[in-house]
């Protein structure tokens, strides 16, 4: 156990000044004992013996302190990092939340040319939820919501940003794809999508995906080909579902 853990498990309850109080008072003790027993042992008739004898029990009562600030820094620093990444993120999915997928996808249709599409825009929706949810429990399908944002991840590209931007709705921004590799993957993501049933063992009840593709046009706004996307999705939903479809 280090000096940090081992503090917070003694004193981590304790109101701060406590904490400092303990702290000043072991820092206290520790170098009245040390001086005495430098007194007694090698005796401090000269100057030459006070300043090593003084150095010698800064640096001892210092270590313990200094390693408990820099393990405090370091705890603080995860923390903040963790939280920064949670404010970012889906709980369910690990995806990114709709925020953070709208700010990174409007960098990337600023950093395009004018003259060039950014990528292409899939609107994904599970198919028949509710019944879902209402047959199984509503923990079943917080299951079927983070393996269905498994298999996205999973048939995405590094470059690529995926976001769970409702209850069951999701979306995906393909970096500089063309209308075909983003059938592509979405067939993938379709195909996926139906086998989770099975490995959840939900007795036969499917689970698929209908999907919206929208391919952004150059000097588009993300607003504008999530419109698009959205009408396909529609138009999916009303085909029968799991299904894909675009323009």
């Amino acid at each position: 156990m280090n000096i940090y853990a081992l503090w917070m498990t003694k004193f981590g309850a304790l109101s701060p000044l406590r904490q400092v109080a303990i702290m000043v008072g072991m820092a206290t003790i520790s170098s009245d004992i040390l001086a005495a027993l430098a007194f007694f042992v090698i005796g401090l008739q000269t100057p030459y013996r006070v300043v090593g004898v003084t150095t010698v029990i800064v640096v001892l009562v210092s270590l313990p302190l200094g390693a408990f600030l820099i393990g405090l820094n370091f705890k603080l620093k995860q923390l903040a990092a963790q939280l920064d990444l949670e404010s970012r993120r889906d709980d369910l999915t690990g995806l990114l939340n709709r925020a953070e997928f709208y700010l990174q996808t409007q960098r990337l249709f600023l950093a395009s040319r004018p003259m060039d599409s950014a990528g292409a825009l899939l609107y994904i929706d599970a198919d028949h939820f509710k019944a879902i949810n209402d047959r199984f429990g509503h923990a079943t399908g917080d299951e079927v919501i983070h393996e269905i944002g498994q298999v996205i991840k999973a048939n995405i590209g590094g470059r690529d940003l995926a976001a769970r931007i409702g209850g069951e709705e999701f979306t995906v921004f393909l970096t500089d794809a063309d209308l075909g590799r983003a059938n592509w993957i979405s067939h993938k993501i379709l195909i996926a999508a139906r086998t989770i049933g099975r490995e959840l063992e939900l007795d036969k009840t499917p689970t698929t995906v209908s999907i919206g593709i929208a391919l952004h046009e150059p000097g588009q706004s993300l607003e504008e080909t999530l419109a698009v996307a959205d009408k396909y999705l529609y138009s999916a939903k009303h085909q029968g579902r799991n299904r894909v479809v675009y323009g």
